[in-house]
């Protein structure tokens, strides 16, 4: 059998993210090592209904995205028939990683300073 662990990691974060953005929007906790940098505390925020309504959906979304990337990555590393195949749909799979990731960053950097202090 053949996989990537960094894979399952990626499956595991991207879950754990859509975890957070449900927590938050149901509970109304938010987990700042996922959504705000760690020497932030949410008690810095101006808003912080505004700041849950603002990103848990995205954050949400970005979460479920990355899962599936794990998972389609996790497949084709394990059912990938043809060497060339598999690099392409590598490829793709990746850089749509990478992009979620920017995406991300850029907007929890909009949502930090649009609702902190």
């Amino acid at each position: 059998m053949s996989f990537n662990v960094f894979d399952l990691l990626v499956i595991v974060c991207g879950l754990y993210m859509a975890y957070c953005a449900v927590m938050m929007k149901a509970k109304g906790r938010i987990n700042s090592g996922v959504v705000m940098s760690r020497s932030l505390d949410e008690s810095q925020l101006k808003d912080k209904e505004g700041f849950i309504n603002f990103i848990w959906w995205k954050l949400l979304i970005v979460g479920l995205l990355c899962a599936a990337s794990g998972i389609f990555n996790l497949i084709y590393t394990r059912y990938a028939i043809e060497a060339e195949e598999y690099v392409l749909v590598q490829i793709v799979i990746n850089t749509v990683f990478f992009i979620l990731l920017i995406v991300y960053g850029v907007i929890v950097v909009k949502a930090q300073k649009k609702y902190m202090k």
